[in-house]
């Protein structure tokens, strides 16, 4: 019988710590490393990230018929595994949603279909006439574990948006605004919080 992993360990190996301590898993990152299982959570909301460096000209997830096709395609695979999605961006060659699961079988589902109906589409690919690797890399998951995680990664999202219309000054012009917005409401909290506690 395999000698099984005790969760009540978590705080005493650094092996154990890193592998269900972990929130993120896939991304460029994760290229060369050994393969675990991918952190997921039905309750908590889920940035997802799928990237193509070839998606670029003809192929941009931008591109007018891909764009629409895209959102269609992500409305209809959300409803059939009940993935609730409560935002997205298309960048062009990556797209951003932040997500709710169902289960994780659900969600193995959904990510499958959604990448490989997006990369047939773009590609023209079909038996007889493959295209070959179209993903860059794992998809990239990451748990959000706290109010401060959701409301950055709506401002993320939101700026990544703006690079989709105004190129990357107006991303980083966006996420400028925004981050001093969250400066200004962290000290309005804090003065609201030291005026009760007064």
């Amino acid at each position: 019988m395999a000698k099984q992993t005790s969760l009540f360990d978590y705080y005493e190996t650094k092996a154990t710590r890193q592998r269900y301590g972990r929130t993120s898993h896939g991304g460029a990152k994760s290229q060369g490393h050994r393969k675990l299982e991918r952190p997921l959570s039905t309750s908590r909301w889920i940035h997802l990230v799928l990237k193509s460096e070839k998606a670029k000209g003809s192929m941009s997830f931008l591109n007018p018929t891909h764009r629409i096709y895209i959102e269609q395609l992500l409305k209809k695979k959300a409803r059939r595994f009940g993935i609730k999605v409560a935002d997205y961006a298309n960048v062009g060659n990556h797209l951003h949603l932040k997500l709710k699961i169902s289960s994780r079988m659900n969600f193995q589902n959904f990510l499958k279909s959604i990448t490989a109906h997006i990369a047939r589409h773009v590609t023209g690919a079909r038996r007889g006439k493959p295209f070959g690797k179209f993903w860059q890399g794992l998809a990239f998951t990451r748990v959000l574990c706290s109010s401060r995680e959701n409301l950055l990664l709506r401002g993320y999202i939101a700026a990544n948006r703006e690079e989709a219309v105004g190129g990357k000054a107006a991303r980083k012009n966006y996420l400028t605004q925004f981050n001093q917005w969250v400066y200004r409401e962290r000290l309005r909290t804090k003065g609201l919080k030291s005026a009760s506690t007064a």
